[in-house]
């Protein structure tokens, strides 16, 4: 690796990076512009909205087809109207995700609340419950990464320790989950994979990250102005979802560095993900996840980690890999 790296927010000499540095990349990466929001998701955003309009599934035609049985729910609509209203949707989407995220992630806590308290009910209903002494091995190596992520998000972002609700639940998929309302679930199968805490710092700063940056609000939003049902627009709907993980990846590695971990652990989290699950070629991922493959994820996260690492390595408290999970 280049001593001189290349971010996406202009060149920056790994070497000259210190705290603020760190941070005021943090709030960026948050915080997209206008400008990078079409630089980074305006061609995938028109075109979704442009083929939504043109090419798709009509609400009212799926109800009618529900209650009647004879409409028709298809549509093909190849006219000019068609193609400038689905232009002027998908720039609206933009300007909404960079402007009107925040209402958009409050119209979207009761869904989020929900969605958390669903996933809690069918933790307890459909899993066995776990060991007392197993909860405590679980709390032992989670919590203190937990607290450390949410003194830097109090330090930088001003959000009170305990706003955060960090839960674990059960499920044989290594995964997490966060919703509006600082909520986050990691589930037990994530920790083998996760090894250590710097490993589980990554796993939490990402759903960390899908908060910071309002993510559920700006999913609300283009479910507003872009037809989820014009399935020819798959494409382009993934490459914004997958975009938005490649962003909370992002904060994550400033968060994990932030607090103390070291955030080189982060590209070789999901080197292990690859042992374990494998990766999707690209062109294949495109029609079939929201994720970005873990190939991509793991070498944007190696050089995020590269050009943090003078930085981590110069910090008055380096805590490495933290504790090693032990079943």
């Amino acid at each position: 690796m280049l001593s001189c790296v290349s971010s996406a927010h202009g060149n920056q000499d790994v070497y000259s990076l210190n705290r603020d540095d760190v941070i005021n990349n943090l709030h960026r990466a948050v915080d997209r512009s206008l400008q990078e929001e079409f630089e980074i998701n305006g061609f995938a955003s028109v075109a979704s909205g442009i083929v939504g309009s043109m090419i798709g599934v009509s609400w009212r035609g799926l109800a009618s087809a529900i209650t009647t049985n004879s409409a028709n729910p298809f549509f093909i609509n190849f006219t000019i109207k068609a193609f400038l209203t689905g232009a002027a949707l998908g720039t609206l989407s933009v300007v909404s995700r960079t402007y009107l995220k925040t209402p958009f992630d409050y119209l979207h806590l009761p869904l989020g609340w929900g969605f958390y308290k669903l996933a809690q009910l069918q933790n307890w209903v459909l899993r066995e419950e776990t060991s007392y002494e197993l909860e405590q091995k679980y709390s032992e190596f989670l919590d203190p990464v937990a607290e450390r992520l949410k003194a830097v998000a109090e330090q930088v972002f001003d959000i009170p320790a305990d706003y955060w609700t960090i839960t674990t639940m059960d499920s044989s998929v290594p995964n997490a989950f966060a919703t509006s309302g600082y909520n986050i679930a990691v589930y037990h199968s994530s920790f083998p994979l996760a090894k250590n805490q710097a490993g589980m710092a990554c796993f939490l700063g990402h759903e960390m990250g899908h908060i910071l940056a309002r993510h559920m609000g700006q999913g609300l939003s283009d479910v507003f102005f872009l037809n989820q049902l014009a399935l020819a627009s798959i494409p382009f709907a993934n490459s914004i979802l997958q975009n938005r993980e490649t962003q909370a990846d992002e904060i994550g590695i400033y968060l994990t560095a932030l607090a103390g971990y070291d955030p080189s652990e982060c590209s070789r989290v999901w080197n292990r993900a690859i042992a374990f699950s494998g990766s999707l070629r690209e062109v294949v991922n495109i029609f079939l996840s929201v994720h970005p493959t873990s190939k991509t994820r793991m070498n944007a996260l190696k050089h995020h980690g590269d050009a943090l690492q003078a930085y981590y390595l110069n910090t008055s408290e380096v805590l490495g890999l933290g504790l090693e999970y032990e079943l």
